[in-house]
């Protein structure tokens, strides 16, 4: 008997069969990173595809008005469901923003063409974590930061690495908005809210994943305004970490779902080669810091978020893995949302 191409593989899987591979999809984009934990998607099952729905409720007021940091989020999740599609063997066909009419509508996603399958990136979904501790000496080389420029472009996202010059103008900026932040009610109302959140809720920022203030270049963001920080800080420096920033040339909202696909594969990346990181979203959430940063970027191209990479030290535990909730939680089928 001859083997079957992977067209006649295509063409040979029931309707069933795609749905079961769209749903394994979407359970693995669980674990996709979102602003504060807040996981704001929800994603019914419509035919023979998934459809990603942006979740309002959870967008943050004071943080996020606009909804930049939601649709980014809601892009990690996107991506995390075609690194499934891929490890399972499977192409993703994927439409961003497919109705004008439904602007909340992010992207419908089915599964694609047969094609090599690969689980580096998948397996790498449930190792990778937020890690805020200090990281070591040892700086990324310039090969794997490649590697990361590259997972980015997939997207036409730019990887801005801050250079040595820009360093101090942007440690500047992250801390002008912290300050910003703690000094707004908008800003501390969401921090407390979400880090605060019962267990049950399965969301949020948990203690065990923040870290006291300690001295290093760039300060991580306080979360202690309602809980004390419970996880320790180590031994690391931070002097070998890398600053990024994701820009895009237009600031609209496919932009921004873009952005949150090459998170999603530039963490990933960076996962699967024994890499750390922390996203820094403080510096796009503040707009005169978001305009500001602009400038430092030459005014070409608009931030969309920034981050810190870099190597843990060797004898660091592994950060605790954030609660997430349930699929029950956040899959419908069609009718439901």
């Amino acid at each position: 008997m001859e083997p079957l191409l992977l067209e006649e593989v295509a063409m040979s899987q029931s309707p069933r069969a795609e749905i079961d591979q769209v749903v394994e999809a979407s359970l693995a984009a669980l674990r996709a990173p979102s602003i504060l934990n807040t996981q704001p998607w929800r994603w019914r099952l419509s035919g023979n595809h998934a459809e990603l729905w942006a979740d309002r409720s959870r967008q943050l007021d004071g943080l996020d008005p606009d909804g930049r940091l939601l649709l980014l989020s809601c892009g990690t999740a996107l991506h995390h469901a075609t690194v499934a599609l891929l490890a399972a063997g499977f192409a993703a066909d994927v439409t961003r923003l497919p109705d004008p009419q439904r602007p909340d509508l992010v992207a419908w996603i089915r599964q694609g063409m047969p094609c090599a399958a690969d689980d580096v990136l998948y397996r790498a979904i449930y190792q990778r974590r937020t890690d805020r501790r200090p990281f070591s000496d040892s700086r990324p080389g310039d090969a794997v930061l490649d590697t990361l420029r590259t997972a980015a472009e997939r997207h036409r996202v730019h990887l801005h690495v801050v250079r040595p010059d820009q360093l101090t103008a942007f440690t500047a900026a992250v801390a002008h908005a912290g300050d910003v932040e703690h000094g707004d009610t908008r800003f501390r109302d969401d921090l407390v809210t979400w880090t605060t959140r019962s267990r049950d809720d399965r969301d949020g920022v948990s203690p065990r994943s923040t870290v006291a203030p300690t001295h290093r270049t760039i300060a991580p963001r306080d979360f202690s305004l309602a809980r004390p920080a419970a996880l320790e800080a180590g031994t690391g420096t931070d002097h070998g970490t890398v600053y990024v920033i994701f820009t895009v040339d237009t600031d609209e909202p496919a932009d921004w779902i873009a952005a949150g696909q090459a998170l999603s594969d530039v963490w990933l990346t960076l996962t699967a080669h024994g890499l750390v990181a922390s996203p820094i979203s403080e510096v796009v959430e503040v707009q005169p810091v978001r305009i500001a940063l602009r400038r430092l970027l030459g005014g070409v191209a608009h931030p969309a978020i920034a981050m810190r990479i870099g190597f843990p030290v060797d004898d660091a535990a592994p950060v605790p893995a954030s609660i997430r909730r349930s699929g029950t939680d956040t899959i419908g089928l069609p009718g439901q949302l």
